[in-house]
């Protein structure tokens, strides 16, 4: 069936302005732009109500399943004093053991939690993702040693999966509110890191194509190293397993996460420590090559400028196979020399403007010396580096608006200090971030733009981002969302 998209300004993102008045659709693919023809010619008509349109919104770094495990479990994001959090956890615990998410340190210790139940384990899960504050009962249970109850990087992730798994039924709901959730956002595909982390690939995977029965959603997930022994058991091709589901780059962590004090810097933090590897570089690096072997690439997590400067040598010397690129997933800080090294390499960088603001400026306390480059878009995209936009959903809210924000003004809110003036983005390059660039990793070539022979993605606002002001940007919302034609939001 020929559908006649019209009364809205359709921007193509080949270049800044460039729109289209109407489109023309079928089989989930435009045919047509600026037919004239009458509306009778169509099977039909589909009045846009004057919004701007722009090529579905794609978020290139998630967790999508996290993202509902977040929607559905006791969540703290909300909430800054320490007698507010712990109140909270105290009307949340029934006398079984409890996981309650999103904790910013605020200095609650397993003292505090004890005071709640010494007895049934209790964790409180950093909003990083990258630690977690435990009671005695669970630190006895996993028979670590902390004075303070604090777990970082590996201890936390064992304290958090330790708890039972979740039903294949219940993966798939969390899944299908994140749907409805990102939907909402204007957001029609993510790239999501959640195959490990939950059940396993095999029982997670299942549950991401149950949940796509029902819900449309371009979804492309990485593969965390430790499931690659199940993945190459799946037989399964890598890419393409149907037209909305994609098994993608071999997940790797390089270092931590600047509030935890774990990514790796060439300066110093104010205790005096340099962050850490996850894992000793040898280690990592025979990782790394086991991967090449399978001719696959990698997509690694590397915040500290250190940590990016010995990313960029390991991929020089093991190289991803021709065609193909490697991801690096935050690249917050990085050093000049560095820049160079990146430039030679096939990486694609997956960048989160909503980090800015929510380290910065109270993140200059954390260091001696501020490292020389942060979160430097500009620069990188100067230096011919291919950025996209993303969120890392449940850290942030995976709402494209915001981060595009963000990548323009460098600020929260217009009146906040602008943060590094001179890295700040144009709008065009902005929403490219969210459109375009976030589409390269899909090696999908219809993607990404409003043009013939590309997808039927769209995300419609109710004002023109090119046109609306700073001050007025909080105006600016999504009011639908089409996958494939099909409608899957209207506010």
């Amino acid at each position: 069936m020929r559908a006649l998209w019209h009364n809205g300004t359709f921007y193509s993102m080949k270049r800044a302005s460039h729109f289209y008045r109407s489109i023309v659709t079928e089989n989930g693919l435009i045919v047509a732009v600026d037919e004239n023809k009458s509306p009778a010619h169509y099977d039909r008509v589909i009045d846009c109500d004057g919004a701007w349109v722009f090529p579905g919104f794609v978020d290139a770094h998630l967790h999508i399943l996290g993202f509902g495990e977040r929607l559905t479990l006791p969540n703290v994001q909300h909430l800054s004093q320490k007698n507010e959090i712990l109140k909270f956890v105290k009307m949340k615990f029934m006398g079984q053991p409890l996981l309650v998410q999103g904790y910013h340190e605020v200095g609650i210790t397993a003292q505090d939690l004890d005071n709640i139940s010494s007895s049934i384990p209790i964790v409180l899960r950093h909003h990083d993702y990258h630690g977690a504050t435990v009671n005695s009962a669970k630190l006895k249970e996993l028979k670590f040693t902390s004075s303070d109850g604090i777990l970082k990087e590996e201890e936390a992730n064992r304290a958090v999966y330790s708890f039972p798994k979740y039903p294949i039924s219940t993966l798939t709901q969390m899944i299908q509110n994140a749907f409805s959730t990102l939907h909402a956002y204007g957001v029609t595909g993510g790239h999501s890191d959640d195959l490990y982390y939950f059940n396993g690939f095999f029982d997670t995977l299942r549950a991401f194509e149950r949940a796509l029965e029902t819900q449309p959603f371009r979804t492309h997930l990485l593969m965390h190293h430790l499931t690659l022994d199940d993945y190459l058991k799946s037989k399964r091709p890598w890419l393409d397993q149907n037209p909305f589901l994609q098994l993608g780059a071999v997940k790797m962590f390089y270092d931590g996460t600047l509030t935890s004090k774990t990514a790796l810097m060439t300066n110093p933090y104010f205790d005096e420590s340099f962050g850490q590897r996850i894992d000793p570089k040898t280690t990592w690096e025979n990782r790394l090559k086991a991967i090449r072997k399978l001719g696959l690439p990698v997509a690694i997590h590397v915040i500290g400028d250190q940590g990016l400067d010995e990313v960029a040598d390991s991929l020089t010397k093991y190289p991803v196979k021709q065609g193909l690129h490697d991801r690096i997933i935050h690249a917050s800080f990085a050093k000049e020399e560095t820049l160079a090294k990146l430039k030679k390499l096939s990486v694609i960088f997956d960048i989160q403007p909503q980090f800015l603001t929510s380290d910065f400026p109270e993140g200059f306390a954390l260091f001696l010396k501020p490292p020389a480059l942060i979160y430097a878009w500009k620069t990188f995209s100067d230096h011919g580096l291919v950025l996209c936009g993303s969120s890392d959903a449940p850290v942030e809210i995976p709402n494209p608006l915001l981060g595009i924000y963000q990548a323009v003004y460098r600020q929260k809110s217009y009146l906040d200090k602008v943060l590094g003036k001179e890295e700040k983005i144009s709008m065009f390059e902005a929403i490219s971030l969210y459109t375009t660039r976030a589409n390269i990793p899909t090696y999908q070539v219809n993607r990404g733009m409003i043009d013939i022979g590309f997808i039927a993605d769209f995300t419609m606002l109710n004002q023109d981002p090119f046109q609306v002001s700073q001050e007025q940007w909080t105006q600016l919302h999504v009011t639908q969302t089409i996958i494939n034609e099909q409608q899957v939001y209207k506010k």
